[in-house]
């Protein structure tokens, strides 16, 4: 089940409601649901040093109509559509259909209009509209954040004469077969916000003129794949299969910002690895996060020396260090549910973990926040974010490598 929270607020009409990572699906589907019309305007929450995302789903008598960073106006919105289809009369289009509107700000009197002069067909706006939505789920899924519920909303989109929604079923399963999509280019491509990155070294490996002129163009070491490809005005998916060529041939490489199957491909490993060039057995480090953006970083900085587990909740961590051998845990100050002073006080209560080295991973760096951690059981205490030796060294000081 989604963990949502509501706070009261002023307004009547917005409410704030706090989601986990990969539980955003579940969010829409409860507003679904309710069968009301409204937008759900959304933004990552993340740490400060990490990009914030702010999107809104727009949902129209109980189905989903549009989604995007911003709810364009009417016209706006027509433009959007005749550009991906390369009209080139949609202004004179749009002159024509403006006289015509007894509502001057209906979206859907609009595109009936223009369905009507045959700019486009009714298919056209849905797949659009559909494709769109997708895209939101797979830039946002990933990451936890907060939502606001808007019902104030004048976007009054529905398709065909019939005036229907976007199927939901329909959109969660081509959401699925893009994210298999997306797992079959890892680890090459961890996900769509990895950054690409050139170096004039590897740029001379590049043969064909349009792909350099494109590197030097769209690949800066900040952008990420999904950044360049909405610059393109292209699909991120289609991009990245371009990127993956580019990669297997060395002129690019990446930097990964967010592994959003991280936990899942981290936890099927083998609880204890023989490393084969020392023949170590590798300890066991569980990091307990809810941002795949920290996981990955852990995980740059210790995979290799360490057997890495990861869990984004307190629930899922206790049934982890019950079932595994866990050497060490790497803990999140601030979680949904349960923060990560609890759940060191309710590890600490359980006798074979008393001596268990719990590390807490968190972004404040107060004297007092320290002090609390400590009371609460901890043995180390690290800010984020942190430099990987910083991670390897106070790690080190609490796991003695135990030879096979």
């Amino acid at each position: 089940m989604c963990v949502v929270k509501y706070v009261v607020r002023i307004s009547k009409i917005m409410q704030l409601i706090l989601y986990s990572s990969q539980q955003l699906t579940n969010l829409l589907a409860s507003h679904l649901k309710s069968g009301f019309s409204g937008v759900l305007a959304i933004e990552t929450k993340v740490n400060s040093w990490q990009k914030q995302k702010t999107g809104k789903f727009v949902i129209y008598n109980g189905t989903l109509v549009y989604g995007g960073s911003t709810i364009p106006t009417n016209q706006q919105f027509a433009k959007i559509v005749g550009d991906k289809l390369q009209l080139n009369s949609m202004n004179a289009a749009l002159a024509v259909a403006s006289k015509k509107l007894t509502n001057p700000e209906s979206v859907r009197e609009l595109i009936e209009i223009l369905v009507k002069l045959k700019l486009f067909t009714w298919e056209d706006i849905e797949v659009y509209s559909h494709d769109q939505i997708v895209s939101m789920l797979e830039q946002f899924d990933a990451y936890p954040g907060h939502a606001r519920w808007d019902n104030s909303t004048d976007f009054d989109l529905c398709f065909g004469e019939d005036r229907h929604g976007l199927s939901w079923t329909k959109l969660k399963q081509h959401f699925s077969h893009r994210q298999q999509q997306w797992e079959s280019l890892a680890p090459t491509i961890p996900s769509m916000d990895a950054v690409p990155y050139v170096s004039e070294s590897s740029l001379s490996k590049v043969s064909a003129p349009m792909v350099q002129e494109h590197l030097k163009t769209y690949v800066d070491g900040r952008r990420t794949l999904v950044e360049i490809a909405n610059m393109m005005g292209k699909d991120p998916l289609k991009v990245a299969n371009s990127y993956l060529k580019w990669a297997n041939s060395g002129a690019v490489s990446f930097n990964n910002l967010s592994n959003t199957k991280i936990t899942q491909k981290a936890n099927k490993q083998v609880k204890t690895i023989v490393n084969k060039r020392s023949n170590a057995y590798l300890p066991i480090v569980l990091s307990v996060d809810d941002s795949p953006i920290v996981q990955v970083s852990i995980k740059r900085a210790l995979s290799g020396r360490y057997n890495l587990m990861f869990a984004s909740t307190a629930a899922e961590a206790l049934k982890m260090i019950n079932l595994n051998s866990v050497d060490l845990l790497l803990l999140d100050l601030t979680m949904p549910e349960v923060d990560g002073l609890d759940f060191c006080r309710i590890v600490r209560k359980i006798p074979k973990f008393q001596d268990l080295p719990i590390v807490m991973v968190t972004a404040r760096d107060g004297f007092f926040d320290k002090i609390k951690g400590q009371m609460a059981g901890s043995n180390g205490y690290i800010t984020k974010p942190f430099k990987p030796e910083e991670l390897l060294k106070i790690v080190n000081k609490y796991i003695k490598v135990k030879q096979a």
